[in-house]
């Protein structure tokens, strides 16, 4: 009698003891984050104020509806820093489904109403009310799956047979993006893959195989379209038709020479005046170089290898394998993104259309991307005081799996 009583009172104080408490945001990230947005939004209105009077009559237009993606982006961001990470694990497969499910209706035959074609392509889904682009959230969607599938299969991984099922996915969502077409999105998927694959450490032997695979794969895609290989050829040789394929990254070039040191001023850019082609988007950082110079450039870019240390950071003191993995590629699919953005505007990388994160012109990656950073951040909630002690973790950063004694 006695001995149940005593195992009823057990019982009932192991449920009233209190649930861990969590830590707050980081501060740190939080403050990068907004100071990026707020930023973003300040060149958004200096880089249109032109192209938005021309069309719309109001220097504003482009500001005001990138105001409020900024706004929904940073409400998304705050909700999910408060919500426990570990959800996703749970949502990954669903999330995983419905953005192929995306993908699939870009190629559909739908009414052109539903998938508005815009220079040569078809990258938006439009619905009542607002218009988004199915590839942004397929990027997150395909890390938060890696990231679960990574730890749910653990060592099977050691074997092809365990392995290779795991690329059908990111090559289908991959095959369905450059049917858009859309070979840069294609090839950041591919990228994000190859990222969570070796932070996942999965034997180099395999990823040596999908890169003598993927290569020639690539090569091959990129010749299925002339203008592609033009692409090459002008970044091979600027001098080559420079009123043509060449136009864009020569007026990049020549923002950023005008900029200096110190820059024209903010608002007085001249490239922005129709010169240089998508200045409020793909080339927003050649209007930072022009505006605020070479100064200003380097303090965007410090500013995002910050916001990166402070990810890699917060994935490094992860409290489980999942939580690594997660925080690790939400915080390369920012980096990669800005890395390639800055690499096309300086002409160290071919031209493609990239938007710059938080700062570029575009609500569904800056929603997005601004949704990543949310996880990361409650990941970084729940970062151990001693990352030492979670052997795994640290091994599986250095490129060597032990999820042993990872839940």
């Amino acid at each position: 009698m006695s001995r149940r009583g005593g195992a009823k009172r057990g019982r009932r104080d192991i449920r009233r003891q209190p649930k861990p408490v969590r830590g707050p945001v980081d501060r740190r990230m939080r403050t990068v984050v907004l100071l990026l947005v707020g930023f973003g939004l300040l060149m958004v209105y200096s880089a249109s104020s032109v192209l938005s009077l021309a069309h719309f009559g109001s220097s504003t237009a482009y500001f005001t509806s990138q105001l409020s993606k900024a706004v929904v982006g940073l409400c998304v961001m705050f909700v999910l820093a408060r919500i426990d990470y570990r959800i996703w694990q749970r949502m990954a497969k669903p999330l995983l489904w419905v953005s192929i499910a995306l993908l699939v209706a870009l190629v559909a035959p739908i009414p052109e109403r539903f998938a508005p074609e815009i220079n040569g392509a078809s990258r938006w889904l439009a619905v009542p009310g607002f218009t988004f682009q199915p590839t942004e959230l397929a990027k997150l969607a395909l890390i938060v799956w890696l990231a679960a599938i990574i730890v749910k299969k653990g060592e099977r991984l050691d074997d092809w047979e365990g392995f290779a099922p795991l690329l059908v996915p990111p090559f289908l969502m991959a095959v369905l993006t450059v049917l858009q077409p859309d070979f840069k999105g294609a090839s950041v998927l591919a990228l994000l893959t190859g990222a969570m694959l070796w932070l996942g450490a999965v034997r180099a032997k395999f990823l040596v195989r999908l890169a003598a695979a993927g290569l020639p794969l690539g090569v091959l895609v990129m010749a299925l379209e002339p203008y592609r290989l033009q692409r090459i050829r002008a970044f091979l040789d600027r001098g080559e038709d420079v009123q043509g394929i060449s136009y864009q990254i020569n007026q990049s070039l020549i923002s950023l020479g005008s900029g200096g040191w110190f820059g024209v001023g903010l608002g007085s850019s001249k490239q922005k005046f129709a010169f240089l082609p998508m200045a409020h988007t793909d080339f927003i950082a050649s209007i930072v170089g022009e505006e605020l110079g070479l100064l200003g450039t380097l303090m965007l870019l410090g500013a995002f290898l910050y916001l990166g240390a402070l990810g890699y950071r917060a994935a490094r003191r992860a409290p489980d394998a999942f939580g690594f993995l997660l925080a690790s590629g939400l915080t390369t699919m920012v980096l990669v993104s800005a890395l390639l953005n800055l690499g096309v505007a300086t002409a160290a990388l071919p031209t493609t259309g990239l938007p710059l994160p938080f700062i570029s012109y575009g609500g569904t990656a800056l929603i997005v991307q601004l949704a990543g950073m949310g996880i990361v951040m409650s990941v970084s909630r729940d970062a151990v005081a001693a990352p030492r002690r979670r052997e795994s973790v640290a091994r599986a950063f250095f490129g060597r799996r032990a999820w042993g004694d990872t839940a």
